[in-house]
């Protein structure tokens, strides 16, 4: 056997394993990028709100189609929740803040000291 067949074998070799390499990479890499993904386009990380519809959400806030909300599979189109931004809280709902309610009150309750839009 001549020495230039003998380096042909080492290169054919070394080429398999890094091909192996490269597969066993991506799919550990296409793993971990799937679940950044939903993190990033997730509504609720972002400061929206998932329990509006279409209709429900023009009347209360914007609707964001860049941000994904989960839905069953087989729900009509009309039905399906959407990422809603900038959602103010009626009289009687919890709060955190004054902007988050309708009225821009949000006042501490007794007896369970709960913060809710006045």
């Amino acid at each position: 056997m001549k020495k230039g067949s003998a380096d042909m074998w080492w290169i054919i070799i070394g080429a398999v394993i890094a091909l192996v390499v490269l597969i066993i990479l991506m799919v550990i890499f296409t793993g971990k990028t799937n679940i950044l993904e939903s993190g990033l386009l997730d509504c609720q990380g972002k400061g929206g709100s998932c329990d509006f519809t279409a209709s429900e959400c023009i009347t209360k806030g914007t609707v964001s189609h860049a941000f994904e909300c989960s839905n069953p599979a087989n729900i009509p189109e009309e039905s399906k929740k959407v990422c809603c931004f900038g959602v103010k809280k009626a009289s009687g709902e919890g709060c955190e803040k004054n902007s988050d309610c309708i009225s821009g009150t949000c006042e501490i309750r007794t007896p369970l000291a709960t913060k809710v839009c006045t």
